[in-house]
């Protein structure tokens, strides 16, 4: 009898401590609009919504653009199994000239994800090289996307963070 208690009591801390961790990956599925007075780095008249649908190791992107260059929108897949593939890149004027290669994968710790990309586009002196990191976590709450976003090229190096709410 006492095996079975302690048995019994073992499987329920166990229980207890994985909901107290939040147990398991976030999911970013909802529409998520951006909050320019919690974001840093970002032009100020940029204006971002981005509608997400994420199912297992894949997630959808549809991503709203506002700013005075004009408005764009346009879509994108995230694949998170730490594969290199190729992509498009996109700009503000449509798909970017240029390849791209993107790997898309779940942090470490599973509370987010982390999509590197890096895009070859010609110019009169020779392939230009840029890469780009964006790490994606939602807040404990469900409530509150944050993507820190790393840019490196010829030009330089820059980063921005981009806070989201849920609608």
């Amino acid at each position: 009898m006492k095996r079975q208690n302690v048995i019994t009591a073992a499987s329920i801390l166990f229980l207890v401590s994985s909901l107290a961790s939040g147990g398991g990956r976030p999911n970013f599925s909802g529409t998520w609009v951006m909050d320019a007075s919690r974001s840093i780095g970002i032009p100020p008249d940029l204006q971002q919504t981005i509608t997400v649908s994420h199912a297992g190791d894949q997630v959808k992107i549809e991503m709203k653009i506002s700013s005075s260059q004009g408005e764009r929108t346009f879509a994108d897949v995230y694949t998170l199994d730490g594969k290199e593939g190729e992509f498009t890149p996109q700009g503000m004027a449509g798909p970017a000239p240029g390849k791209g290669k993107r790997k898309s994968s779940w942090l470490p710790n599973d509370k987010g994800i982390v999509v590197s990309e890096e895009t070859t586009t010609d110019s009169p002196n020779g392939p230009v090289v840029n890469q780009q990191t964006r790490k994606w976590m939602v807040s404990a709450d469900g409530t509150t996307l944050t993507v820190d976003y790393y840019f490196d090229g010829p030009r330089g190096s820059f980063e921005t963070k981009r806070v989201y709410v849920k609608k």
